[in-house]
């Protein structure tokens, strides 16, 4: 593979790149602020970076992986950002998810020097990932084998934004499917049943971690919260009434403001309990 690839952020989705990319054979650079995390990418046969800068200096193709907003522009931005590097030929792949007005701006920007800009956020499916694509069509073409790379299903959704837009379809959809669960099953265990005949007896697919209440993580339910914010953005912006997110939104926030940091999403099961049952 001839182009060098940089990852910007090594969560867990960016280290999920980091090995398929690594396995299709691409020379990969890697950046993140914990140093463990780099030292594994070191591990895994990557070259370790140290600014988003130099990133852009080594390679070609950069991809990013980081919570949101404020980090897209805290990498882009500034005297070691990746706009003061940029070339004609660099490709940046947006697998972060942000608002896609973000994307619309930073397309616009990379534009300026040559170079291109396409939003590529993730869904996880049980056959793998769905990558979501906002962009100009030929810059979608060179960064599909990237993309397939780690996914088993790559939508070209539109022009700049728009893959952004229907990873907050997604976004909507599930918080307001967990938000059900959740409530179903502390309803279940208020009113003196086992939660798991909402699985066992009436065959409805419950998540498991809603019923386990295994919620400690990465932080999810933040980052999802973040999101619904997006959403209700979106909203207002195009006059389009979404009253149930509405409501959802404002559980996410409290479960946020009382929860741990920790938390997954499911936490919000805890949060009805502690809420309903205190002490």
């Amino acid at each position: 593979m001839s182009e060098r690839i940089g990852i910007i952020g090594l969560g867990m989705m960016g280290r999920y790149y980091l090995q398929h990319l690594r396995e299709a054979g691409y020379a990969v650079y890697a950046l993140d602020v914990d140093t463990g995390r780099l030292a594994w990418a070191q591990e895994q046969g990557a070259t370790v970076a140290g600014s988003p800068r130099q990133i852009a200096e080594a390679c070609e193709v950069i991809l990013l992986a980081v919570p949101g907003n404020r980090e897209v522009r805290s990498v882009m931005e500034g005297e070691k950002g990746i706009l003061a590097a940029l070339r004609p030929e660099h490709l940046l792949i947006n697998t972060s998810t942000t608002h896609p007005h973000l994307d619309e701006e930073m397309a616009q920007r990379c534009a300026e020097s040559g170079s291109a800009w396409v939003d590529a956020p993730v869904t996880w499916r049980p056959q793998g990932l769905i990558v979501m694509v906002g962009g100009e069509p030929e810059h979608v073409a060179r960064a599909t084998p990237i993309l397939e790379a780690f996914s088993y299903k790559v939508v070209h959704v539109g022009k700049t934004g728009m893959g952004q837009r229907l990873k907050a379809v997604n976004q909507l959809v599930g918080a307001c499917q967990l938000a059900v669960w959740c409530e179903a099953v502390e309803f279940a265990r208020g009113i003196g049943l086992e939660p798991e005949l909402i699985r066992d007896a009436l065959e409805l697919p419950v998540p498991s971690s809603v019923l386990g209440e295994d919620f400690a993580g990465n932080g999810q339910l933040a980052l999802h919260y973040k999101d619904l914010g997006y959403i209700l953005e979106l909203a207002h912006e195009h006059e389009t009434a979404i009253p149930l997110t509405s409501v959802v939104h404002e559980v996410f926030k409290a479960v946020k403001r009382a929860g741990e940091p920790h938390w997954i999403q499911p936490g919000i099961v805890t949060y009805w309990r502690r809420l309903n049952r205190p002490g």
